[in-house]
């Protein structure tokens, strides 16, 4: 084969029609992408970083659920304790309360000692001039 040859043959014009040019691919724009869709779209799944958060949002609400139930169970065992040390209180005073009286009955029965009327009693007061104040001894002669 000779150069002319292939020469000649491209020169020629040819008796085929031109094919018609292919049109373009449309390319739709699609509007601004939500969030969801923006996090799909970097590879993220939405699932992924709800299902945790959501998990540990559950788990802050037992955590604090179960320190409340603590607290409580701790203030109605401190409730009981009192309640009970004040039962305690009241059965000492009641004990007391007797063995005062058994002791005022022996000193009516053995002394013949008689208690004084609540409103009969006077009290003694010391005179301003017989006072000690801090700083002076008392005196005695």
């Amino acid at each position: 084969m000779s150069t002319r040859g292939a020469a000649a043959r491209v020169a020629q014009p040819s008796t085929r029609p031109a094919p018609a040019p292919r049109p373009r691919p449309r390319v739709i724009v699609s509007p601004a992408p939500r969030r969801w869709q923006r996090l799909q779209s970097h590879g993220v799944r939405l699932a992924w970083v709800v299902i945790p958060f959501i998990a540990i949002l559950l788990g802050g609400v037992v955590w604090v659920n179960v320190a409340r139930l603590n607290v409580t169970t701790q203030a109605g065992r401190t409730v009981e304790m009192y309640d009970q040390v004040q039962a305690d209180i009241l059965k000492l005073r009641a004990s007391l309360a007797q063995k005062d009286g058994e002791v005022v009955d022996q000193a009516v029965k053995r002394l013949g000692m008689v208690q004084a009327p609540g409103s009969g009693l006077t009290y003694v007061t010391v005179p301003p001039a017989a006072r000690v104040t801090a700083g002076y001894a008392s005196r005695t002669r």
